[in-house]
């Protein structure tokens, strides 16, 4: 059974659904692929925009209500994607904006069009301000292009890789391809999660994105990213 730290199940709050039937068949859908936890990881911005947190709660108690009735094997926890802003560091220590099931982990988003400077900086703000934060879908950023600047973002500012599991089931162009392939090789990928939304083409796809991987990089590698994942996020 796996755990999935990225997901977008919870509706009315972003865009990961728009009703409570289409949050339903998500963990229908979860349950169906072997997840036995979710990470609920709305998207914010902190600072900027005002998250609709009393929705978010009331959706989440339904959501749980609904895993309860059927039954289903799955436990839903709290956490958030959060676009990176000047003010992400200091709201991370107030305790205003959540972190990963309410861990030192942080799942901090960039743009595509962001900067290798603008990361850097970004993470090292997140690292000094106390935090260790997890880099969500990390092969979105086409400014991260090495393994140089992986080690660094690793070894300096304490950060943790997650690749989307639909991304191991996608053909990429030669040089990334390569580059993702040393990721892996190298041990420098730790958590695979599907970021799942209701939108078709993002539906989960956690077990067949997984077999890609160990097909690909090998039983051990997968091992090592499922424990490591348990170690940091399970029960």
């Amino acid at each position: 059974m796996y755990i999935d730290i990225h997901c977008h199940v919870i509706w009315g709050v972003d865009d990961g659904g728009n009703t409570r039937e289409e949050t339903f068949h998500m963990l229908d859908a979860a349950a169906a692929d072997g997840i036995s936890k979710i990470i609920a990881t709305p998207h914010m911005t902190p600072g900027v925009y005002e998250f609709p947190e009393k929705r978010f709660q009331e959706h989440m108690a339904i959501a749980r209500e609904y895993i309860a009735e059927k039954g289903l094997d799955i436990e839903l926890d709290r956490g958030a994607e959060l676009l990176y802003t000047e003010l992400t560091p200091r709201l991370l220590r107030e305790g205003k904006v959540p972190t990963l099931v309410g861990t030192n982990h942080p799942l901090i988003e960039f743009s595509p069009t962001d900067s290798w400077e603008h990361i850097r900086n970004a993470l090292q703000k997140v690292s000094s301000a106390g935090f260790s934060p997890v880099i969500a879908h990390m092969e979105r950023y086409p400014a991260v292009k090495s393994i140089d600047q992986v080690r660094l973002l690793k070894d300096s500012f304490r950060s943790l890789v997650q690749i989307n599991a639909r991304t191991l089931l996608k053909k990429q162009p030669l040089m990334r391809r390569k580059f993702f392939n040393r990721l892996f090789e190298e041990n420098l990928v730790d958590f695979i999660a599907t970021d799942t939304h209701s939108i078709p083409g993002r539906e989960t796809c956690m077990t067949e994105g997984l077999a890609a991987l160990e097909a690909q990089y090998g039983e051990e590698c997968l091992s090592r990213i499922l424990q490591k994942t348990e170690y940091f996020f399970g029960s």
